[in-house]
């Protein structure tokens, strides 16, 4: 998971053949990033294991093969053995994420204590998942106790260790029932999103949005909150950066002119925003992307 230089807070757990935790080979890797800015993530993958991303604050947008896929606050995203993924761009957005990487259950007899057929049951499931799962907010729980555990934990909370690893699973095979907004409001809300993704450039406020779907300027917020894992402005700036850099890959598009096109008054303020979503400064990252190497 992510790599590199950054003021984010971070945590990491390994599977070691001996230790505290050597009974516990099912987990090979578990760890929790906040991240201030964006940060570096290229391609890369698990050859025995799945890994699953859950998403606790703002989003990241991930990408397989050549589909993308976005995940906010209260979803899980996950890839299968074997499969390459990476960040959009190859940085992580800045986000608050825990992840695990379990070994699958057809590759280790004895998988978390079960016989052979639940672990093939279940291994079909964890198969049959879909990208990204939506969950809820309380899903951090069992990460945090998990770490609580192998941070603080003897071989004697073995047990404990499993639950919560088995806890999260769960989470994925059979997450909750999400509250569901009234079709009429969620097909507004749709719409809305995709009239922003149209045109980035424009300067949108909340009050016009809210205005536009009939509600009050704070439930507006709080739906979109609900819908997006994010706020307006933060979406708003995220297309922008997206579009950003569809014009970037231009040969006759400059910094400044891409800058004026969606709307920043200056090139500074472009720049600072871009490198804040996306990494690297506009010109370095163009300048990467005709060289086809990682920023």
């Amino acid at each position: 998971m992510p790599r590199g230089k950054t003021d984010s807070a971070r945590w990491e757990h390994e599977w070691r053949a001996s230790g505290a935790f050597a009974g516990f080979p099912e987990l090979e890797m578990m760890g929790y990033d906040r991240l201030t800015e964006a940060t570096p993530l290229s391609d890369h993958r698990h050859e025995r294991c799945y890994e699953f991303v859950y998403v606790e604050n703002r989003r990241v947008t991930w990408e397989v093969g050549d589909a993308l896929y976005p995940s906010h606050a209260g979803q899980f995203f996950h890839t299968k053995p074997g499969e390459w993924h990476r960040a959009r761009f190859r940085y992580m957005e800045p986000s608050i994420i825990w992840w695990i990487i379990v070994v699958d259950p057809a590759e280790l007899p004895g998988w978390l204590g079960f016989g052979e057929a639940d672990r093939a049951r279940i291994g079909a499931a964890l198969n049959a998942l879909p990208r990204i799962v939506t969950a809820d907010l309380r899903a951090r729980e069992p990460f945090a106790k998990l770490r609580g555990v192998l941070e603080h934990g003897t071989a004697d909370d073995l047990f404990r260790a499993r639950h919560y690893l088995l806890d999260i699973l769960l989470q994925l095979l059979d997450p909750p029932a999400a509250r569901q907004l009234p079709l009429d409001l969620r097909e507004a809300m749709l719409r809305l999103s995709a009239e922003i993704e149209a045109e980035p450039e424009r300067r949108w406020a909340n009050k016009e949005l809210a205005a536009r779907v009939g509600v009050s300027e704070s439930h507006f917020y709080r739906l979109f909150q609900e819908l997006h894992g994010q706020s307006p402005a933060s979406y708003v700036d995220r297309q922008r950066m997206a579009r950003a850099c569809e014009l970037l890959r231009r040969a006759d598009s400059s910094v400044t002119g891409v800058a004026m096109d969606l709307g920043y008054k200056t090139s500074q303020h472009f720049a600072t925003v871009f490198k804040k979503y996306v990494g690297a400064s506009p010109t370095r990252w163009r300048s990467a992307q005709d060289a086809d190497l990682n920023i």
